[in-house]
């Protein structure tokens, strides 16, 4: 599309903007001594309380803390019945209402706030679709809700990825009744795979930092997809509609395939082969991850050469001038996932290696 606006952040200076102070201050931890194995997702509520989605073994749940990290209560809890939950995808706060969003059950369920009752769910468990040219079945999963109160559903292509390759997904709109639209909002390649040799058999397996399809949560109207493989963000409205591109040429940084080997599967000797036989590209994708926080600002998780960070660069895309606000290193251990309210929170790790949420302040001096 080749008559598509696009906003180069080239003309930034950004080595002057990786000088600048900008500082990620502590404020508080919300664990609990939970014996959390992983995070999905985090959302703030206006008022300071924090809704963790939480999963281990047997348990799915999500965990409500106060603003000082007190844990008030549990909504939810593992199983396929009313208010159970299989795998949580994505947890947000609408008003007084939470929303839980659950792929494996494809459905959404809702929680009261103010009383911590569950509200009822929706289901798209029977909107299955058939690719005709080679018969190819996409199941829905309802993944965030869109600013029209309507929710984005995802369709993925679940065919084993050793076999069948340039696999895709596509989105569509589905409403609080369960029913889908027909027409595609727009489409994404799926997760890249490499392809060693298992005993014979072709066996896929992916790359700590893979390359694959991102997507924002909506706000202001917009949300953002971008492909790991380049610094390319592409903007689009609630219908899906490209309405720009920000680009700059990010240097990827050189990926070591037999120390990445060694280092990680030399316990394993099967899986060292497999490993070994893989071809490999020479470098990293560009991009880890991608948000957009309360203020509609993206916050883009780079890999640099330095393999103890990643270079978070904060981009306001109102200002076409200079809509780079910051570009700041921070572990990579401290994942950040959620920023509202002027805070940001990040998934750490524990001394017995369960997670937790930790809060940060920002300051930009």
């Amino acid at each position: 599309m080749s008559d598509v606006p696009i906003l180069s952040l080239e003309s930034a200076d950004v080595q002057t903007i990786k000088k600048s102070a900008f500082t990620l201050t502590y404020e508080g931890e919300y664990h609990d001594s939970l014996f959390i194995e992983h995070i999905p997702s985090i959302d703030v509520a206006p008022n300071g309380v924090v809704y963790i989605s939480a999963e281990r073994h047997r348990v799915r749940a999500v965990y409500q803390f106060s603003p000082k990290g007190e844990l008030l209560d549990t909504l939810g809890r593992y199983g396929n019945q009313a208010g159970e939950f299989e795998s949580i995808r994505n947890v947000r706060v609408n008003g007084d209402t939470l929303h839980v969003f659950d792929d494996q059950l494809r459905r959404v369920t809702r929680f009261d706030l103010e009383h911590n009752q569950t509200l009822g769910s929706t289901e798209f468990h029977s909107a299955l679709y058939q690719v005709e040219d080679d018969s190819v079945v996409y199941f829905p999963a309802p993944i965030q809700l869109m600013q029209d109160g309507n929710y984005l559903i995802e369709y993925r292509d679940d065919r084993d990825p050793a076999i069948f390759y340039g696999r895709s997904r596509f989105y569509r709109r589905g409403n609080h009744d369960g029913e889908i639209q027909k027409l595609n909002l727009f489409s994404l390649k799926e997760d890249h795979f490499l392809i060693g040799d298992h005993a014979g058999r072709p066996s896929a397996f992916q790359l700590p930092y893979p390359e694959r399809s991102l997507i924002t949560e909506t706000v202001n109207g917009v949300f953002f997809t971008a492909r790991t493989t380049e610094f390319e963000i592409v903007e689009r409205d609630l219908s899906g509609e490209i309405i720009r591109k920000i680009t700059y040429p990010f240097a990827r940084a050189t990926l070591d395939a037999e120390r990445l080997v060694s280092e990680q599967f030399s316990h394993n000797r099967q899986l060292q082969l497999t490993r070994e036989s893989a071809i490999y590209p020479q470098t990293w994708p560009a991009i880890y991850t991608m948000l957009t926080d309360d203020s509609g600002n993206i916050w883009v998780a780079m890999i640099p050469e330095n393999e103890n960070v990643f270079e978070w660069w904060i981009l306001n895309p109102v200002h076409e001038t200079s809509p780079v606000e910051a570009i700041f290193n921070w572990p990579r251990e401290s994942m950040i996932q959620t920023v509202k309210n002027g805070s940001v929170y990040a998934v750490e790790q524990d001394h017995d290696g369960f997670k937790k949420v930790v809060r940060y302040s920002t300051q930009q001096l």
